[in-house]
Order: structure tokens, then sequence, then C-alpha cells
């Protein structure tokens, strides 16, 4: 299984904001759209970081209320952990339990064609374990 096949069934649809914002707009955009990042992009629309929960909830403990007026580009994780369309689901899992991230770019050279998250790869498994179950049992049912 490869990361192309996830974003086909799930869409390319991709949540971003502007270094520049203030974490107060991210965390109600994060709500609003209901995901728990969003991909950091710059005027010319390149990746520059991500942004998750994990650097809201940190930022919060850190600084106090007033984080929530601070820019996004102070939290986030530049140079985030990206993948491609023709990777495997397996090798990105890996890597994304490596850098402990839940969610990663797909990009195609510079450009972000979407996110997979790692419910996106647990759901993706659930679903190839449930197909291999019904698959033996079926064969184990026509052996009798």
């Amino acid at each position: 299984m490869h990361v192309k096949e996830i974003l086909h069934r799930k869409g390319h649809d991709i949540k971003t904001i502007g270094p520049d914002q203030i974490l107060e707009h991210a965390a109600a955009h994060m709500k609003l759209e209901g995901v728990g990042a969003l991909v950091v992009r710059d005027a010319k629309d390149k990746l520059v970081g991500m942004l998750s929960e994990r650097e809201i909830v940190g930022a919060v403990v850190d600084y106090g209320p007033r984080a929530l007026q601070m820019k996004v580009s102070e939290f986030m994780k530049a140079a985030p952990a990206t993948c491609k369309p023709g990777d495997t689901v397996a090798a990105t899992a890996k890597v994304m339990t490596q850098r402990r991230v839940r969610h990663m770019p797909v990009m195609e050279g510079a450009k972000i064609v979407g996110v997979i998250s790692v419910g996106d790869i647990v759901k993706e498994r659930l679903e190839e374990m449930e197909l291999e179950r019904a698959t033996l049992r079926d064969m184990a049912l026509s052996h009798r």
C-alpha cells in the first residue's frame, strides 16, 4: 500500500496557515476544520513548517495565555518530515514513529499534494486486517 492510495480515498484537502498568523487563529482554524495540525505555507505557497496541537499546548504551557497572541512561526516545526505519494505506508509510519509526528505533508517535488496522519494509517491497516480476516474465514468455510 502506498501513500497515494490513502490520499485518493481521503482526498487532497490541505488545511494551511501562514507563519505570521497568531496561535489563537491557528487553534480556531484547527477546531473549525476538525484537524489536529496545519501546514504552514509562506506567501509563495512553499512549505515552511507544520503546526500541531502539541506545539500549541507547549506554547501555552511555556508562555501562558499570551502565547495565543504570538506568531505561528515561533512554534511551528520548521523543515517537517515529509513523504511522497509513492512511498509505502509502512515506511511512512516508521518515519512518523521515529520523528514522533502525527501528521506529515505529502510532497511532489516542491508542491504539497496532501497530508497523511497516523489516523489515516491506522484506518487503512484496520481495513486491510478486516479484509484478511474475511478472506481467511471464507477460505476456511469453503474447505469444510
